[in-house]
């Protein structure tokens, strides 16, 4: 009984790393178009510079949705260029 409770925990672990990890823009703003919508807001609002920050923003999105705010964990890149 004991082997069946350690393989459930197991896959229970796997499953979990498998997940994809939630992105730093919804961990605190509760989605990017969130994050988007307030950033829209400083830009209207003279906050953020109306040239660049919709190319940063651009960037950010893509960098969102393509899920590389992970990658500098999986691959350890500061690591190597520290």
């Amino acid at each position: 009984m004991t082997a069946v409770r350690s393989l459930l925990a197991r896959v229970q672990r796997l499953e979990q790393a498998r997940t994809a990890p939630r992105s730093p823009f919804e961990a605190a703003y509760g989605s990017f178009d969130a994050f988007a919508a307030e950033t829209q807001a400083g830009i209207d609002a003279g906050q953020f510079d109306s040239r660049e920050m919709p190319l940063v923003l651009n960037a950010i999105r893509r960098w969102h949705t393509d899920g590389e705010f992970g990658a500098w964990q999986r691959n350890r890149v500061w690591e190597r260029h520290g």
